[in-house]
């Protein structure tokens, strides 16, 4: 398999062109007409998941999250996301990028949270571009009514991860809307149409917005709303290439300290 033929077969679950105009979605590193190898899956291409995939003998590198964001001006050595791309391409590795293509398109991730939380997706909301006629959130039912509260415990014992929460505890909840990864921009479009907002990376200015709206808010974190998601990525590459490997390193740079009075 070519790197061009996984490539295809990704822009046609996930059209790449669908994807955020700020966002470097498609090949990032490699050439087209190299062969694929060994394909690795990842969620974030850090200093571990570099190591891993040339250790593995991975040819190819498909991840969620891009590695080069911002403009580059020289790739050089070092620990940063430039002296990670040098070290793959020091290895031959090519490297593909879904993120936001992925977040847009039917069975995204958005759709991948809402599953795990036992709904189906009703809608969507949240253009990530400008105007594209693409949205990143979804919104669901939940099968009964329940309260804040024990929504907020339900998302974090999902997630395995600890979550925080913006409202009254025993508001009623009813219909859910989720922004995997960093949505608290999205707030106003959520408000109104969905009771509560899952997402991650919220503000305390956002959360106060938030409840002047009258939107409860969940915020379990940027990467513990993404999980779902690029295991729906890991599976949609088995698809394609049986044998693909999921390179296991978290990216999720928090960690949790009990306090004691």
């Amino acid at each position: 398999m070519l790197v061009a033929d996984l490539h295809g077969q990704l822009n046609d679950r996930f059209p790449f062109e669908n994807g955020a105009v700020w966002d470097p979605v498609g090949l990032q590193l490699g050439a087209l007409d190299d062969d694929a190898g060994v394909i690795g899956v990842c969620h974030e291409v850090n200093g571990d998941v570099v190591t891993q995939a040339l250790t593995s003998g991975v040819g190819t590198l498909v991840s969620y999250h891009p590695l080069l964001f911002d403009s580059v001006t020289a790739v050089v050595g070092g620990q940063t996301p430039a002296g990670r791309a040098l070290r793959l391409l020091r290895g031959g590795l090519s490297l593909i990028v879904v993120h936001t293509a992925m977040d847009v398109a039917p069975a995204g991730t958005g759709d991948s949270l809402l599953e795990v939380f036992g709904m189906a997706t009703i809608g969507s909301f949240a253009d990530p571009g400008e105007e594209s006629g693409f949205w990143i959130g979804r919104h669901g039912r939940l099968a009964e009514p329940t309260t804040l509260a024990s929504f907020a415990s339900n998302v974090s014992e999902v997630l395995s991860t600890s979550v925080r929460f913006a409202g009254e505890s025993e508001q009623t909840i009813r219909t859910v809307g989720v922004v995997p990864g960093s949505g608290s921009v999205y707030i106003p479009e959520a408000a109104g149409v969905v009771d509560v907002l899952v997402t991650g990376d919220v503000s305390h200015h956002r959360a106060q917005d938030s409840m002047q709206r009258g939107l409860a808010v969940v915020d379990a974190g940027h990467i513990p709303t993404e999980r779902p998601g690029v295991e729906h990525l890991y599976a949609s590459v088995c698809d394609v290439a049986p044998d693909a490997l999921f390179i296991a390193s978290d990216p999720h740079p928090w960690r949790d300290v009990q306090w004691k009075t």
